[in-house]
């Protein structure tokens, strides 16, 4: 009885310094060769493109570093309503690159309107991306875009 209560004294005291080692090296290893996390963005923009009496807020996401968008979900664009503009369907926009996980080129989502009155038009968008062999995360931005015609 004596030999089965100082074995199981043993295996509690050295329990708490092995998860304290385990730990340690760990930390230690973290301090020699810190794990390398992909560096990338992804870049939203927008503006307004027209064509005869045809304006379209125009979205593009461009992959930057080691970044991949998303297929599945895709990319939604949802146009902020307001006064003087008057966007064509009903809600936000959607493009899906169905038959792949990831997006094969940036792409690129029009939005059509009518009106404008110099103020400018916005949008929020939504979309998926990973940090190439590191992580998925959801991203979200705001576009706006003036409708007064260029000048110069």
């Amino acid at each position: 009885m004596r030999a089965a209560s100082a074995v199981a004294v043993v295996l509690l005291v050295a329990s708490p310094a092995a998860g304290r080692a385990t730990e340690s090296l760990g930390a230690l290893l973290n301090q020699i060769a810190p794990p390398q996390v992909p560096q990338g963005s992804v870049e939203v923009m927008g503006w307004v493109e027209r064509d005869g009496g045809r304006s379209e807020l125009v979205v593009t996401l461009t992959p930057k570093g080691a970044v991949k968008l998303v297929g599945d979900p895709g990319v939604t664009v949802t146009p902020v309503p307001r006064a003087g503009v008057a966007w064509a369907g009903n809600g936000p926009v959607t493009r899906l690159e169905l038959g792949g996980d990831y997006f094969k080129e940036p792409p690129t989502i029009r939005v059509p309107f009518a009106g404008g009155d110099g103020k400018p038009v916005e949008a929020d968008v939504e979309y998926a991306y990973c940090l190439v062999d590191y992580q998925c995360l959801f991203g979200t931005a705001k576009v706006s875009a003036p409708t007064d015609a260029p000048r110069g």
